[in-house]
């Protein structure tokens, strides 16, 4: 059981540390916005990067945050939920609904996604898929890698949360470790 805790540990690792890298993207995307939006009210504009350019660039940027924060997101329970049917129940079974919810449809359902996203991405670059704006950004592929990344994060994230209920559920001594904090991953709050 400590084995799984140690994946479960090595993946939010990973995680953690591509959301961090990533969170500084928003003083880029901040700098775009400011410069987009100064550049037109002045009716300056640098040569080849016009407006829509910069707004392509801002949805792409915002795109990227997502994408990079999804899997940490999850670690995180920052994600909505409804446990109206588990709200008072003890924390054995709503670990128990949690580990179900998770092989029964977060880890199917974000795999498929994820695997057959990987074609769209495939597609978007043997194409040459660039914007339908005549002045837009080209590469369109690149904004779709990050976007399939973000879900395979995702996927990571939801093997490591259903990696640390299977050791919290099997009653194992390093299921009862302190930095387990089950609670995380089935409270609502």
């Amino acid at each position: 059981m400590r084995s799984l805790l140690d994946v479960a540990d090595a993946i939010e690792r990973v995680l953690r540390a591509i959301a961090d890298w990533s969170g500084w993207l928003m003083i880029v995307l901040m700098v775009v916005i400011c410069f987009d939006i100064m550049s037109r009210k002045l009716g300056y504009q640098i040569p080849g990067m016009g407006s829509t350019r910069l707004q392509e660039l801002e949805w792409h940027l915002h795109t990227v945050l997502f994408s990079m924060w999804l899997g940490q997101c999850y670690i995180l329970n920052a994600h909505p939920r409804v446990d109206t049917l588990t709200a008072g129940r003890p924390l054995r079974t709503r670990a128990w609904v949690e580990l179900a919810g998770c092989l029964a449809f977060a880890l199917p359902y974000a795999g498929i996604v994820a695997w057959f996203s990987l074609g769209f991405v495939a597609t978007s670059y043997l194409t040459g898929e660039s914007s339908e704006a005549v002045v837009g950004l080209s590469q369109r592929w690149i904004i779709k890698g990050f976007f399939v990344l973000g879900l395979w994060m995702l996927v990571a994230a939801i093997v490591a949360v259903i990696l640390r209920l299977i050791v919290f559920l099997s009653g194992s001594p390093a299921g009862h470790r302190s930095d387990l904090n089950i609670e995380r991953f089935v409270d609502p709050t």
